[in-house]
């Protein structure tokens, strides 16, 4: 007599039942890596202030003194600190989101600088140029001028991949350039150079600027006048600007054809999905989120286009903020918290703690050295004949299996 098998089902159902701490080890493990970045790059980091005979204890104290305003030891105002890293964060994940898109394709997107100073300049021109109009028109024309100049740049290093096969890494490199001495050409000498001006422009119509958290005056707050605390609510624009990406990625048709393509343009292709145009869509995607990021810090922040951006690093930070925040709406968003913290404390470390500022840019380089050297191990690992020279690729001797086994009498 055959014995039931319902025990053993449920047994083998109530096994495979994950248990609250299983799903909280699964949630956290993607996490996992990192954290680990950021571990090593501290610890790195730690030792390089020790051997240059400095403090690491009080420069990592100062650093996130001038981040978060915590554990500050000379008065600093807390109020302060979060407001300049909030400047520094809301581009971060403008940008962070452009290059986490192109990377969800398998694409690597150099130019978010680029694509950054051409959403500025778009953003510039329409502010000054059409500063006669409402502000309620006037604002988001300025926004949106910025985001489709992004696009159109980005898209541009899109078409030629698709087209020509040009590499994205070598065209972006290459646009970055060409937006950056067209800034500079515009206002030094240029059309847009401010009357009395070096290197500026005038600034845009005050309809095309976007409000500050704390409004401009004298009046105290926190002790502090007003005016010093820099935040703008551009903030906001960059948290909506990371829904979006969620959304699209999370959500539509476009996001699986842009992480299929990314995962293998061949079997993209076998799905029936066109890899040059997801390829082309992707890049204006990607250009978009850093245009509307120069847009924003434009009509946020400088209200002017400045000879800035031979020194700004926002666009090549945002590679560091994509690989550390795993290309996820909620990871870029705390990587370029951490690392707008990172910026706005290095000036508090300098001066509180003696030590170079530049500190922070060797810990951003220590967290890419860590997560690219994760990436390599973990491409061998997904690989398992890189490294060494098979006499026969991988594909052809199952392709011979199969023909000589249908080819076998019988």
């Amino acid at each position: 007599m055959a014995t039931p098998s319902a025990p053993t089902t449920e047994r083998t159902a109530s096994a495979d039942t994950p248990t609250p701490l299983s799903r909280v080890i699964a949630y956290l493990r993607p996490m996992g890596t990192p954290l680990g970045s950021v571990l090593f790059a501290f610890v790195v980091g730690a030792i390089v202030v020790v051997a240059t005979r400095g403090n690491a204890l009080l420069a990592y104290e100062s650093l996130a003194c001038g981040g978060f305003g915590i554990f500050c030891q000379n008065g600093e105002n807390t109020a302060l600190q979060l407001s300049n890293t909030l400047v520094f964060t809301t581009p971060l994940i403008l940008t962070g989101l452009a290059v986490a898109v192109a990377f969800r394709a398998g694409l690597f997107n150099i130019g978010a600088e680029g694509q950054l100073v051409m959403g500025a300049i778009a953003a510039a021109v329409v502010g000054i140029k059409l500063g006669t109009w409402p502000a309620l028109i006037l604002l988001p024309s300025v926004l949106i001028a910025g985001t489709l100049a992004g696009a159109a740049y980005g898209g541009l290093a899109g078409v030629l991949k698709a087209v020509t096969g040009a590499h994205e890494v070598v065209t972006t490199i290459m646009l970055n350039y060409v937006a950056l001495w067209a800034s500079r050409y515009l206002i030094i000498g240029g059309p847009l150079q401010a009357p009395g001006a070096f290197n500026a422009s005038p600034p845009v119509a005050a309809g095309a600027q976007l409000p500050r958290l704390v409004p401009l005056n004298n009046n105290l707050l926190f002790g502090l006048p007003q005016s010093v605390f820099t935040a703008y609510t551009g903030i906001f624009v960059s948290l909506f600007g990371a829904a979006i990406y969620f959304f699209i990625m999370r959500r539509t048709a476009l996001g699986y054809e842009i992480t299929a393509v990314g995962q293998s343009q061949r079997a993209a292709r076998y799905a029936g999905i066109s890899v040059r145009r997801t390829i082309v869509v992707t890049m204006l995607i990607s250009g978009a989120f850093a245009g509307l990021a120069g847009a924003v810090v434009l009509s946020g922040l400088s209200h002017s286009l400045v000879d800035t951006y031979f020194q700004d690093t926002t666009g090549f930070d945002a590679i560091a903020v994509s690989l550390l925040g795993q290309n996820t709406a909620i990871g870029v968003v705390l990587a370029a918290i951490l690392f707008g913290a990172l910026h706005a404390g290095g000036q508090v470390m300098e001066a509180d703690a003696q030590i170079s500022h530049n500190l922070v840019f060797v810990l951003e380089a220590l967290v890419l050295f860590s997560l690219a050297a994760n990436f390599l191990r973990t491409f061998k690992f997904r690989l398992p004949a890189f490294g060494r020279s098979p006499t026969q690729p991988a594909e052809l001797e199952a392709q011979d299996v199969v023909v000589g086994a249908a080819d076998e009498p019988g």
